[in-house]
């Protein structure tokens, strides 16, 4: 399976798990996101890419995030630490944290995967 397949695994678990969460059925989500219900049910089963616009309106009928509906509910804990810690710091300091952040990250690949 190839990123791009596992990030629609990924959107289409976490948007399957947030439609459930507000007691909605995927008739409900479709008329609320102004989209055929096809097309929610391949979504949900990651069965078809989508457009930006898809996405945005999947996202705001479901009162989430994009980010949520990629990374799952915890990615919001995850994003409002990193912004309580970066808040009162320069943008050259912001970019040294992400930078370091990503050197670990391909670090921790290489580890794992060497």
């Amino acid at each position: 399976m190839c990123n791009k397949d596992k990030i629609y695994k990924m959107i289409a678990v976490n948007m399957r798990t947030e439609r459930k969460r507000l007691g909605i059925s995927q008739i409900q989500l479709a008329e609320k996101a102004d989209l055929s219900i096809d097309t929610i049910k391949s979504v949900e089963n990651a069965r078809r890419a989508m457009s930006l616009d898809t996405y945005l309106r999947i996202v705001q009928a479901l009162e989430s995030t994009p980010l949520s509906l990629i990374h799952g509910s915890d990615c919001e804990n995850y994003m409002d630490r990193f912004i309580f810690m970066t808040v009162e710091r320069s943008s050259k300091e912001v970019e040294f944290a992400l930078h370091m952040v990503e050197q670990m990250l391909l670090g921790q690949d290489s580890y794992l995967n060497g």
